[in-house]
């Protein structure tokens, strides 16, 4: 008897504890919290995304460009991207990184892909294009 009633308590004090340490969704409204829950965000990664500014539309921004953990959120961001353009770039098959150099000589995702594809780089595409070049020439 003993025994059944320590186990039961040892049972209510690990469930309590589990719960006490499971992250809230305090400070977020109850349509905020819920239309994050359905994109698959975390509270932690909520509290994450609010330091960056993003609301739950923003959040969904960057699913809806295919663009949905928190950390390759936060590296395309952090580079300068918002979420249609990082999208379009990692349709692209670039990383952020490699998106910026192209991006700073001013060529476009599909443009770039051609020219790397071909074996250029930034600086080497766009100096062919300003003599009026094409990445097949």
């Amino acid at each position: 008897m003993k025994i059944t009633r320590l186990l039961g308590l040892l049972a209510f004090f690990t469930l309590l504890a589990a719960c006490g340490s499971t992250p809230s969704w305090e400070g977020f409204s109850p349509v905020e919290a819920g239309k994050l829950q359905a994109l698959g965000v975390t509270a932690v990664e909520a509290r994450e995304y609010r330091t960056m500014g993003f609301t739950s539309s923003t959040v969904q921004n960057w699913h809806d460009a295919g663009i949905k953990d928190l950390h390759s959120v936060t590296v395309w961001h952090d580079a300068g991207f918002h979420a249609q353009e990082a999208g379009q770039w990692t349709e692209a098959t670039f990383t952020p990184q490699k998106a910026y150099d192209w991006r700073k000589e001013d060529f476009a995702p599909l443009d770039a892909a051609q020219w790397r594809d071909k074996g250029y780089s930034p600086r080497q595409a766009e100096k062919r294009r300003n003599k009026g070049l094409s990445p097949q020439d």
